[in-house]
C-alpha cells in the first residue's frame, strides 16, 4: 500500500476515535483494521494528486484543531439524526453556491454508480449501505448522505480535484464504485466480484431455506 495512504488513514482514525457518539462509541472506533480495510479500498482509486492534496487538508485540520471526522458525520445527522444536527450546525463551514454545486454534481453521479453496482451484484450491494438519503435511518446512513458528508469534510482544492477526477471517471465509462468494492474483497481475500457475488447467493440461499425469510 501507498505510505501516503497509510498516513491519511493513520490521522483519519485518531479524529475518528475523538468523536464523541451520541449513541455511544461506533464499532468502526473500535476496529483499527476494518477501518483501515474500507478506507484504503476508497483512496486506492484515487491519484496522487487528490491524495497529496488530502492529506494537506488532514494536516491543516491537525494545525487548527478541526476535527474532519466529526465534521463528517455532524454533516450526515442532516437528514438521519436533524434534531442531532441542528446542535452542532452553527460549528460547521459554509459553503459558497459553486462548492455546493460542484458537491451535488459528484453525489449524482456517485449514487448513480451505486444503483449500476446493486443492479450488477445484487447480493454483494445488499450489504452495503442503502444508496438514498430517503432510506437514512438512524443506525444505517446512505451513500448518498454519506458522500454528502464527505464531500463537506475536503478542502476547496481537494473537492475541485475530486468533483473532475469523478467527471472524467464517467467520461471514461468507469464506475468507481465497482471499484472501491474489488479493492475491498480483494482484501478479504476474494479474487473476483463474480466469486464473492456468488457466495453471497449460495449463502443467502442457504439461509432461507433454514426459514429466514427473504426481504422485500
Amino acid at each position: 500500500m501507498k505510505e501516503i495512504i497509510e498516513d491519511i488513514v493513520q490521522k483519519e482514525y485518531a479524529m475518528l476515535d475523538k468523536v464523541n457518539n451520541t449513541g455511544g462509541r461506533a464499532w468502526c472506533q473500535d476496529h483499527f483494521d476494518a477501518f483501515r480495510l474500507m478506507r484504503a479500498s476508497q483512496f486506492l482509486v484515487w491519484p496522487d494528486q487528490i491524495l497529496e492534496s488530502y492529506l494537506d487538508d488532514l494536516k491543516d485540520a491537525e494545525k487548527t484543531g478541526r476535527n474532519l471526522l466529526f465534521e463528517k458525520y455532524a454533516w450526515m445527522m442532516m437528514f438521519a439524526l436533524p434534531e442531532e444536527f441542528e446542535k452542532v450546525e452553527h460549528v460547521l463551514p459554509v459553503f459558497s453556491t459553486d462548492k455546493i454545486r460542484r458537491m451535488e454534481e459528484t453525489v449524482g453521479i456517485q449514487v448513480a454508480w451505486a444503483g449500476e453496482f446493486a443492479e450488477s451484484y445484487p447480493f454483494i450491494g445488499g450489504q452495503g449501505r442503502p444508496i438514498y438519503s430517503s432510506q437514512d435511518k438512524p443506525n444505517d446512513t446512505s451513500v448518498e448522505t454519506y458522500m454528502r458528508g464527505e464531500l463537506a469534510t475536503y478542502s476547496d482544492r481537494t473537492e475541485t480535484l475530486y468533483h473532475d477526477f469523478v467527471l472524467r471517471c464517467k467520461a471514461e465509462g468507469r464506475n468507481l464504485t465497482t471499484e472501491v468494492r474489488q479493492n475491498q474483497l480483494r482484501f478479504q481475500g476474494w479474487d473476483s466480484l463474480e466469486q464473492a457475488e456468488e457466495h453471497c447467493e449460495a449463502h443467502k440461499t442457504k439461509t432461507q431455506g433454514k426459514g429466514d425469510k427473504p426481504r422485500k
